[in-house]
């Protein structure tokens, strides 16, 4: 049985940015820890520090989109190495710069952020390069699943090191096993998949199947003028950052708020928090099928999946703003994880089918989405959190909820998934239109 290579640059990928992301989210369970028996002057207890402590990952990833946009042009599998390689120096340095201070630690979180520019990115990538149009929902699933795998995996490894042997343990572990995965990364991945040494000749015709002849004598100019001023672009970039925003609140601040408010203990929290990233990694898997199978048209079928699985995430959020039962928050908390967590799915494929060979563009669009969140969170929460009681944390779910509302109604009413005008492909649907089966215009 012939090996099919592009399940493992799947996997790869996914690995990849998963590992960097998980050395990111690890410091929100590790701080715990590093407060813990710390004086009343360590830095970490100061609110103004630990508030640019947070926002300073924000920082690099602002920062790492410029050398992206020229990195970029070495193409996906050097330029992803190259930010690897940064972020997996970074996490090896942090333990000792965090003893050093508060400046030291700041720089290396800046650091540590500057990586998770490719995060969207290569998805972006991948997705353009190595997957077959009847794939595509489920590719985008299983490579979007490192919002699922990177909690889990951070929060987990980072309550037991904290336990065991000390956070900074957290950090080194990770980093080793990111280390491995970008060794095998270079090793399998190619920018073309024809000249890819370990994909059969059948794999790579099942890949190419129905994409479009591109020259490659002169170089394609990206269109952004008319980029920027398709709707569809900016509901989806609106989107991403009702989608982020949300599930950043979990992410960076929920282990917290369920330790202090809730009364939950780490371990608790950790292993709660992180059931419901695998939860939802099996919700994408069936999601994706469900997608690749349907017979909707596309933007049709878009639609309705996005408001499937917003709808219940609003209500979830609601919930938590009514009932302050601290049971019913955790597991209100794990079922808003399980479900909202997928509709990434829905943003990333309407922006690859609308954009086609520019849907990195649109992917980097996403990651300044995620700055702005990183930025304007701990702001938000700085301002409306003075006594970390259920009442004031509960204003935080409200906006989100609106915010999430807001983004059903757009999505609903604007959105088209069809390849724009603005790109390479021009086509005409077939019989079989629900499935995406397309002609090339002449």
């Amino acid at each position: 049985m012939t090996i099919q290579v592009r399940f493992i640059v799947y996997v790869l990928s996914t690995s990849c940015i998963t590992l960097l992301y998980a050395l990111r989210l690890a410091f929100h369970t590790t701080i715990l820890c590093q407060l813990h028996n710390q004086t009343s002057d360590h830095f970490l207890k100061d609110d103004e520090k630990r508030q640019y402590t947070f926002q300073s990952v924000g920082i690099g990833l602002a920062l790492g989109l410029i050398p992206l946009h020229f990195l970029s042009s070495l193409g996906t599998k050097i330029c992803a190495t190259i930010f690897g390689i940064v972020g997996i120096l970074a996490a090896l340095v942090y333990p000792f710069a965090h003893e050093m201070g508060f400046w030291p630690s700041f720089c290396v979180r800046v650091l540590q952020g500057f990586p998770l520019v490719i995060l969207l990115w290569l998805i972006a990538k991948v997705s353009n390069e190595w997957v077959p149009k009847n794939e595509v929902a489920m590719a985008i699933a299983f490579l979007t699943s490192v919002y699922q795998t990177a909690p889990f995996i951070a929060q987990i490894t980072a309550a037991e090191m904290c336990q065991l042997f000390g956070w900074q343990y957290t950090y080194y572990i990770l980093a080793g096993l990111c280390l491995l995965s970008f060794i095998a990364f270079y090793v399998i991945y190619s920018d073309d998949v024809m000249d890819n040494k370990f994909a059969s000749l059948e794999e790579k015709e099942i890949i190419t199947f129905g994409r479009k002849e591109i020259s490659q004598t002169k170089e394609i100019s990206t269109p952004y003028l008319q980029i920027f001023q398709d709707p569809t672009v900016w509901i989806t970039w609106f989107c991403n950052i009702s989608f982020f925003s949300s599930l950043l609140i979990f992410l960076q601040n929920m282990q917290i708020y369920m330790n202090t408010v809730m009364g939950y203990s780490i371990r608790e929290t950790g292993h709660s928090l992180g059931f419901a990233h695998v939860l939802c990694l099996v919700a994408k898997v069936i999601f994706g099928k469900f997608m690749d199978s349907s017979k909707l048209e596309m933007t049709e079928r878009l639609k309705r999946g996005w408001i499937i699985l917003e709808a219940p995430a609003v209500l979830i959020l609601l919930g938590l703003v009514i009932f302050p039962d601290a049971r019913f928050q955790l597991i209100a908390s794990v079922g808003f994880i399980m479900i909202h967590g997928v509709a990434i799915v829905i943003i990333v494929k309407t922006q690859a089918f609308r954009s086609a060979e520019h849907s990195h563009i649109l992917a980097n669009g996403n990651t300044f989405g995620v700055v702005l969140c990183i930025f304007l969170q701990p702001l938000l929460i700085k301002h409306l959190i003075k006594n970390n009681t259920f009442d004031e944390w509960s204003n935080i779910f409200l906006i989100h909820a609106i915010l999430i509302i807001i983004s059903i109604i757009l999505f609903l009413f604007v959105i088209d998934s069809r390849p724009a005008k603005w790109t390479q492909i021009s086509r005409i649907p077939t019989a079989d239109s629900g499935r995406n089966n397309t002609q090339e215009l002449p």
